[in-house]
């Protein structure tokens, strides 16, 4: 079955900004986060829950009704144009049962995040079929307070796609990635925070990784949580069925060098006759590329690119 793609992003377009997971201390660095939409063009429309809760757990913005709440209405209001995501942190989870998937494949929108909420972008695919988009978050560390991005090319590529009505894209690996396995395939992409998708098996939300290319990254985690984590995904026999893995890196996750990730790579990968990359400018780091989950991609380990088919 083919998917769905939502309305492509347009000059003077309304953007929503939510927090389904952990919120900001205070509005300061949002009221930055929408200078630098307005400045851009489009008007911005603030969630209620974007502020870490008092009353409730202090690493979620407000309770969980009140972020789901925003997420439903957000999707709801025919004024929004897209919404993002301002930050990750823990948080999706929590409701994840309770998202009403029928009211969002209604009213289908570019949906931006990454972190912690790849969760929702891995479950909305799931249950709607429509492609979502694994990117910066805006509210972590993609502006400095000049409103400046922090990073051109990221900022470059993100409105670039956003604008496509097609998503199409050619991303180029850094030039300190490391082809594990080679090869060249086609399949679906499918991924986001490592961590986060674990917390998924077995919930029933997660998409069919079937000839997919899975794209994995995590952030702070000792290298025996990374190994660990991704012997989860082997015992789940997650990668028995993908056609290639991009691991995207593994930002201060006390590896103490490049080496050291590869050769853990290699040993949990070695019975995977399929492409491995490592150090794809995907999720948290400097370099954080868009890219649509769910879309159909090619990954060419001999070229060192990934880009849209």
């Amino acid at each position: 079955m083919s998917v769905v793609l939502p309305k492509a992003l347009k000059k003077n377009a309304k953007i929503g900004l939510i927090c389904p997971a952990g919120g900001f201390d205070d509005y300061k660095p949002i009221q930055l986060i929408v200078k630098y939409l307005n400045n851009k063009g489009y008007k911005v429309k603030l969630g209620k829950a974007v502020l870490k809760s008092n009353k409730y757990f202090d690493y979620l913005a407000g309770a969980d009704a009140q972020r789901l709440n925003d997420l439903h209405t957000f999707f709801t209001d025919k004024s929004i144009d897209a919404i993002f995501c301002l930050r990750g942190g823990y948080g999706s989870l929590r409701f994840l049962r309770d998202i009403d998937y029928k009211l969002i494949l209604r009213n289908k929108k570019i949906f931006l995040g990454y972190s912690d909420i790849s969760i929702l972008l891995l479950s909305i695919f799931s249950k709607c079929n429509f492609v979502t988009f694994h990117g910066p978050l805006l509210g972590v560390d993609f502006l400095n307070k000049n409103l400046k991005p922090n990073d051109i090319e990221s900022e470059k590529n993100l409105w670039k796609l956003l604008s496509d009505e097609r998503y199409s894209f050619s991303y180029k690996l850094k030039a300190d990635s490391v082809v594990i396995n080679p090869g060249k395939v086609t399949g679906t992409l499918l991924g986001g925070n490592l961590t986060d998708l674990c917390s998924m098996i077995g919930s029933g939300f997660l998409p069919n990784f079937k000839n997919s290319i899975l794209f994995l990254e995590d952030i702070n985690e000792e290298p025996y949580k990374i190994d660990r984590l991704v012997t989860q995904l082997i015992n789940s026999n997650t990668f028995n069925c993908v056609s290639a893995v991009i691991f995207a890196g593994f930002k201060k996750s006390k590896f103490k060098n490049h080496k050291e990730v590869i050769s853990l790579i290699k040993d949990r990968m070695k019975k995977n006759h399929i492409p491995v990359i490592y150090n794809f400018p995907i999720g948290h780091g400097k370099k954080n590329f868009v890219v649509p989950v769910g879309n159909r991609v090619t990954l060419d380990t001999y070229r060192k690119v990934l880009y849209s088919t």
